[in-house]
């Protein structure tokens, strides 16, 4: 199954990293905190969101040595398709 990302939630508001993102919004109204998210992704959830072209970006799991783990966009073409971009609460 997917799961839609419509909206994130930040520790630091003027933060431009994804290493940031605490919390995300789903598509049917739930809130996943970014540690469940990274647990679903590597236990082989898909999670996306779309892009401003109605195009899907997929979102991985990152895991630094050394620090927390974090959810990105899959590379691309583009560095416009970034879940910096969507909505935040």
């Amino acid at each position: 199954m997917a799961y839609e990302i419509v909206a994130i939630h930040l520790d630091n508001s003027f933060s431009q990293s994804t290493e940031s993102i605490s919390q995300v919004k789903l598509s049917d109204g739930t809130y996943e905190t970014k540690q469940q998210v990274v647990y679903y992704i590597d236990q082989k959830y898909e999670y996306f969101y779309t892009t401003s072209t109605n195009s899907r970006a997929d979102v991985e799991s990152v895991h630094p040595n050394f620090r927390e783990p974090y959810i990105r966009t899959k590379g691309n073409q583009t560095t416009k398709d970034n879940l910096l971009s969507l909505p935040r609460y």
